[in-house]
Formats: structure tokens, sequence, C-alpha cells
């Protein structure tokens, strides 16, 4: 694991980066998700590492977990500020709602909850770089490849510091059905979020189109949403399992390389 900072120019690539308007609104969603969600999992990071023994081997991980997810919240930040530019006029209110759910987290709920909704996302990081990955060459085809190296850089790193959160929350007593419960609210919560974000983009690029290409925007929307489940599903079953770690999964295919030789720094 290292910190990595890619030198990425994008801002003219937003909103629409790939050929596919309906599967890139999905990763915009994320990304506005994102801007509130690793700050918060900073600060539980953060927290436990006040709670584990200074020289326990989780803490110099822990560490570059924040550091890693810093970075990560610094590109995103110009990433969500060129679709602000791009005239999607409530991002900012279901960026500060998901901030204002997170600080409710970090006072009212326990450092259990905490740490389970924190794993509970760190466990689809391998799941979306196979996607990002392997998943996407299609739709890559004459895309922008300064948008592209982001989401490949995110989520090769990821991947790569994908048994910090698993392995802080169990070592801070977590347990298989209290991680299951807390996957599935992970999950909820972030789905809730990404769903509305995105219907509000296609809602507003909609705006300007015919009702012959609004209906074929919705059928599309229907397809990438289809698709990314029947991707994901057969690849989230394992996580079910009791004997479930993130060790498990193996490296998508050209990412070790990547980060080796491919991304721009």
């Amino acid at each position: 694991m290292k910190v990595r900072r890619p030198a990425l120019d994008f801002a003219k690539s937003l909103p629409l980066w790939m050929k596919d308007r309906e599967f890139c609104h999905i990763l915009n969603a994320s990304s506005v998700v994102i801007m509130q969600l690793e700050p918060y999992l900073n600060k539980v990071m953060l927290r436990a590492r006040t709670m584990l023994p200074s020289d326990d081997p989780l803490q110099p991980d822990l560490k570059t977990f924040v550091q890693q997810e810093t970075a990560h919240c610094q590109l995103h930040a110009r990433y969500n500020r060129a679709l602000y530019e791009a005239g999607y006029d409530r991002l900012k209110s279901f960026e500060a709602a998901i901030g204002a759910d997170y600080e409710r987290f970090l006072d009212t709920k326990s450092m259990r909850f905490n740490l389970g909704y924190c794993q509970g996302f760190e466990c689809l990081g391998p799941l979306y770089a196979e996607l990002i990955f392997e998943g996407l060459d299609d739709l890559y085809e004459g895309g922008d490849q300064q948008v592209i190296h982001l989401w490949k850089w995110h989520l090769a790193e990821e991947y790569e510091h994908r048994m910090v959160a698993h392995d802080t929350y169990y070592r801070l007593g977590g347990n298989w059905l209290h991680r299951l419960y807390s996957t599935f609210t992970t999950l909820r919560h972030l789905k809730k979020y990404s769903g509305m974000i995105a219907a509000h983009m296609l809602k507003v690029d909609r705006a300007g189109m015919s009702p012959d290409a609004v209906r074929q925007s919705r059928r599309a929307a229907k397809r990438a949403r289809r698709r990314l489940a029947w991707f994901l599903l057969p690849r989230f079953l394992p996580l079910l399992s009791p004997f479930y770690t993130p060790a498990r999964h193996r490296s998508p295919d050209g990412l070790h390389s990547y980060l080796g030789e491919a991304l721009p720094i």
C-alpha cells in the first residue's frame, strides 16, 4: 500500500465522459456520495487508531488507508465541482444530506455501528475494481481517458487496502451476523442516495430531449442498472459467508501493472 497522487485534468470532460450517458451518471452519482463518505471513513478509522495499541500491526495500514482516502477526496472534489458547474442544481443539497447523516452516525451511533458501516462499504471495493478494470471496456471506447484514469486509480487503491476496514472491524469486536446486518445497512443507505442523484442528473439532461429521446433514455437507464446488478450480484454472494475475507478476492486483470506503470503520476 502506498499513497499516489495522479496528475489528472478532467474539468472539461464532465459530465458525459463515456458514450453511455445512463451508466456514466451511475458513476457520477458515486462521486457525489464519495465526497462525504470518504471523510466519514477517515474519521472512523482515526478513532479506531486510538482504540488499538500503538504497536498493533494495523496502525501503519490505517495510516496509509486514511492518506489514500484523503487523496481520493481531493480529486473527487474537483470532479464534483465540474458536475456542479454543468447545471445539476440539487447535487450540493444531496451532498449536504449525506454529510448530515454521517455526522449523525458519528455523534449518536456506537463505534461498532460505524466500523460495521465502513467495512460494508469497503467490501464493495474489490467488486467495483473488477467492474472498472474488466467489465466496462465496451463503454470506454471513445471515452475520456482522464476520467477513466480517475476511476481506475481510485478502485485499484480500494482493492489494495481492501483488508483494512474488515480487519479493524473484527479486531474491535465485530462478528459475522453483525457484519451482515451492517453491510446491508450500508448498501441500503448508499443505494438510496446514489439512486436519487443519478435520477436527478438524468432528469436535468432529459429536460432538453425530445419525447422519443426521453423514452430511449429511460430504457437505457434500465439497461444500465440491470447490467450493474447482473455484474455485482454473483460477486456479492460470497460476502454472506461467515468465512468471508477480502483477501480471497483475486486481483482484477491489469490492476497491478496499472498502478506500477500506466497511472499518470
